[in-house]
């Protein structure tokens, strides 16, 4: 690892990411970073249940001048459970504008219904261009009634989605269907089949994927599945380089494996595989707010 970039192995950060603090501190200096850490305030919720902690989200936004409008959460499920997105817009007064940001929440592993979002694979014809993630789309819609209203009431300013993980596939679907300004995702698994990546081009896109993160290569585009838009991807070493051949992703691997099991998969806390804690939503924020200008 860099010493000058951080990294987390602890299964709290990939399992909790919601309980650690530390947003924006300090304050992101790129759209990037900033939908970096939006992506992973949204997972902060009024645990044991599942529905968003209104109250520090709307905190922790203050510092860096944002408002929430909106918080949409599955209506029907109990205790808060199902897909949670919120948007906020930043105050106006700033030189570059009025910015709102949509943050779509990823899997919660201890919420059944986000399991199940995860694994109902079938390639399905939708509204948008070509077929999509039946699971992922079912997501989309427990929060798109709620959503699509909000986004057409801070019209005309800047428009940005960004999500991690199942968020992050869920940002993707909702840009094929209201195009934003641009698009950020972190650890997005794939979301359509060829026609629907062919059916986002021209969209500004982000996709962050952190070394050997096993969600970014799920499902398998064997199942007729493709990613939206060429990788910029973190390296062993917490730099980033965007788009890197095969071979040079292949060996980056196999050294990261090595020397997380050395160091890093049987401390106490720790995740065993490198795979899963690459995964983790703090390991992408830090190296994106490394990169900024």
């Amino acid at each position: 690892m860099s010493p000058r970039i951080s990294y987390s192995a602890a299964q709290d950060d990939l399992f909790n990411p919601g309980r650690r603090d530390g947003f924006f501190s300090p304050a992101p200096q790129s759209e990037a970073a900033l939908c970096a850490e939006m992506a992973r305030l949204s997972y902060c919720r009024k645990e044991p249940q599942f529905g968003f902690d209104r109250d520090r989200i709307t905190k922790i936004l203050e510092r860096v001048e944002f408002v929430p409008q909106r918080f949409c959460e599955s209506p029907s499920r109990p205790q808060g459970k199902g897909a949670h997105c919120f948007l906020a817009v930043r105050n106006d007064g700033r030189k570059d504008g009025k910015l709102a940001v949509v943050s779509f929440r990823g899997t919660d592993v201890k919420d059944s219904s986000n399991l199940v979002f995860d694994v109902d694979l079938e390639l399905v014809k939708w509204e948008g261009a070509g077929r999509v993630h039946e699971g992922f789309l079912s997501a989309l819609e427990e929060v798109r009634e709620d959503l699509e209203p909000t986004i057409e009431s801070v019209k005309p300013c800047r428009l940005v989605y960004t999500g991690h993980s199942l968020g992050a596939a869920i940002a993707t679907l909702m840009a094929g269907l209201h195009r934003p300004d641009a698009l950020y995702t972190f650890g997005s698994p794939l979301v359509g089949d060829s026609d629907f990546v062919a059916g986002l081009q021209g969209l500004t896109n982000y996709r962050y994927v952190d070394c050997c993160d096993l969600v970014a290569r799920i499902p398998p585009d064997g199942l007729g599945y493709r990613h939206f838009g060429e990788p910029h991807y973190i390296k062993r070493n917490r730099k980033i380089k965007i788009n890197p051949s095969e071979r040079t992703i292949l060996w980056d691997h196999v050294f990261a494996v090595s020397a997380y099991t050395l160091w890093y998969a049987f401390r106490k806390g720790n995740e065993r595989l490198r795979e899963l804690a690459d995964h983790a939503p703090i390991n992408y924020v830090w190296p994106v707010k490394a990169s900024q200008p």
